[in-house]
Parts: C-alpha cells; sequence; structure tokens
C-alpha cells in the first residue's frame, strides 16, 4: 500500500476514534460515580445533563448561519467519506493475467517490482514504471535517471535483458510493449572564486 495513503487512513481513523470516543465518555462522565471522582481543575458536568439540550438547540436555530452551516458541514462530511471510501478502491490497478494457470497479479504490484529491479541494475540511480490499463495489450512506460557518468546505451541493454524481460516472461502469452525513457542528472559545477 502507498506510505501516504497508509498514514492518512491511520490519521483519519484515530480522529475518528477520538471523537467518537469523545463523544461516547460524555454521558459515562455525567454520572455521579464518575463525575465525583474526576480532578477538581476539570469541568464536572451536572447529572442528567446532555450536550445540546433543547434550549441550546432553539437558541442556535435561531441565528441565520445555524442550518446551513449544519448542512453544509454534514454534506462536506459525507463526500469526504464517499471520496476516501472511494480511494481505497483505486490506485491498486488491473489484474494481468500471469503465464501457466489461472494466476492474476496486479498491475501496481508488477510496476513495483520492475521498478526495484530497475533501480538494481547498475548506472541506474532511480526508476519508475507505470503499466496504463490497456484491454488487449500491456504497456510499460519505464522512466530511468542514470547516475552520473553512466552510458545510456550500456544501462538500456542491461535493463532490456533484464527487468522488462522479467516482466515480459511473467505476462508471457500477453505481449507487453515498454516505452523507456532516460534522463541524466544534472552534475553541479563548483564555481571558482
Amino acid at each position: 500500500m502507498n506510505p501516504l495513503r497508509n498514514a492518512v487512513n491511520r490519521t483519519l481513523l484515530a480522529l475518528t476514534g477520538a471523537a467518537l470516543l469523545a463523544g461516547g465518555g460524555w454521558p459515562v462522565l455525567t454520572s455521579d460515580a464518575v463525575a465525583g471522582r474526576l480532578p477538581g481543575h476539570l469541568p464536572a458536568p451536572e447529572a442528567g445533563t446532555v450536550l445540546l439540550d433543547r434550549s441550546g438547540l432553539a437558541g442556535l436555530r435561531g441565528h441565520g448561519w445555524w442550518t446551513p452551516a449544519v448542512v453544509a458541514g454534514t454534506a462536506c462530511a459525507l463526500l469526504l467519506c464517499l471520496a476516501w471510501f472511494l480511494a481505497q478502491f483505486r490506485g491498486g490497478g488491473r489484474r494481468l493475467p500471469l503465464a501457466g494457470g489461472p494466476l492474476t497479479l496486479r498491475s501496481r504490484a508488477l510496476a513495483d517490482a520492475v521498478a526495484r529491479r530497475a533501480e538494481a541494475t547498475e548506472g541506474v540511480d532511480r526508476a519508475q514504471v507505470h503499466l496504463p490499463a490497456g484491454k488487449k495489450r500491456s504497456r510499460a512506460r519505464v522512466r530511468v535517471l542514470l547516475e552520473p557518468g553512466a552510458a545510456p546505451g550500456p544501462v538500456l541493454e542491461r535493463l532490456a535483458r533484464g527487468p522488462l524481460d522479467e516482466a515480459r516472461a511473467s505476462l508471457a502469452p500477453h505481449p507487453l510493449s515498454t516505452r523507456v525513457r532516460i534522463g541524466v542528472r544534472p552534475t553541479r559545477e563548483r564555481r571558482a572564486r
């Protein structure tokens, strides 16, 4: 899973859990057994109180901004939750059929594996692989950043015989066309004073 998505998921789940814990803990704090044991600096809720009583709610409804703000806030929260839910299913890539059986592999997993193998190739500093969806054949877009001083020709040959051949072999009956874009990291020259 993407580390950024993982961090966002954990943060949102923690915030949701904290809000639910606070909302669920309020009735517990209003009971006489717990309210008497709270530290003195904390405001103790009175027994039988609620978060928002009828008179407080009527006072808020008297303001012209209250109802539109509640509706807009609820709609935004619903849309954010829906977008978050849909994002969990997106980005995993399509399923690619593997050679020799009814096995499939997600395109993102194959792209990550090819990128790691490409980065392990001599002369390659960084690599990014993208496998866009195609119905009849698979395509791979590979972006490679060379190490300073590395010659593009030999690196391209090592990539073609190494990770790209392995990707083609794993999708054997289905053709895989590749497009490789090679870049070179610019070296900064030291200025003489």
